[in-house]
């Protein structure tokens, strides 16, 4: 069983940390952009905005872990037989992924605090603001965060297509890792 990335294949760290952050980004964001409703009052609206909050505590080392992790790892490298311009927009995609998470783990946090407000974890208790309220700080945070949905749904969405485009040996590489014995050699 392979645990470590190699230069030519993911291993099941990758792997687990790969499907678990996609569950719960596509999660977080369903329920987010729930909130942005019309057609809700607001008690159905407070309620979304604490299970959004609550959900995205519970898994934001989840999320934070992939993020250091594919930081300090690196990534595999690129099937050789993509062309170059391929392979800077798949890597610019990757980077955008990570860009926009990152937006997203440190602006959440900061919309709600920066209202004054703590932030509860289901019915399991409340991490306080360690700062005083700033409506700017929250409005633009809030702002902020609004955007990188956006982006990070773009970036979401073009990296399944590009995943689906290139083939069964792009979506096998995060599916299963190779036998070590079996690797295919890097070019």
């Amino acid at each position: 069983m392979q645990f470590k990335d190699t230069p030519i294949s993911y291993g099941w760290v990758s792997i687990f940390i790969h499907w678990a952050g996609a569950i719960a980004i596509t999660m977080l964001w369903l329920i987010g952009n729930s909130i942005s409703s019309e057609e809700i009052g607001q008690p159905e609206r407070m309620n979304l905005i604490h299970m959004h909050t609550s959900v995205a505590i519970s898994v934001y080392f989840l999320l934070f872990f992939r993020i250091t992790y594919r930081l300090f790892v690196g990534f595999p490298t690129l099937q050789t037989n993509m062309s170059k311009t391929k392979q800077i927009f798949t890597r610019s995609v990757q980077i955008l992924l990570i860009i926009s998470l990152t937006v997203m783990l440190i602006s959440g946090p900061l919309i709600v605090w920066a209202n004054g407000s703590a932030i509860g974890i289901f019915t399991w208790g409340n991490i306080p603001s360690p700062f005083k309220p700033s409506m700017v700080l929250h409005e633009f945070m809030l702002d902020l965060h609004r955007i990188a949905r956006w982006f990070l749904l773009v970036s979401v969405l073009t990296h399944v297509f590009g995943v689906f485009l290139s083939g069964p040996q792009t979506l096998n590489r995060m599916l299963i890792t190779p036998l070590s014995s079996k690797q295919p050699k890097a070019e």
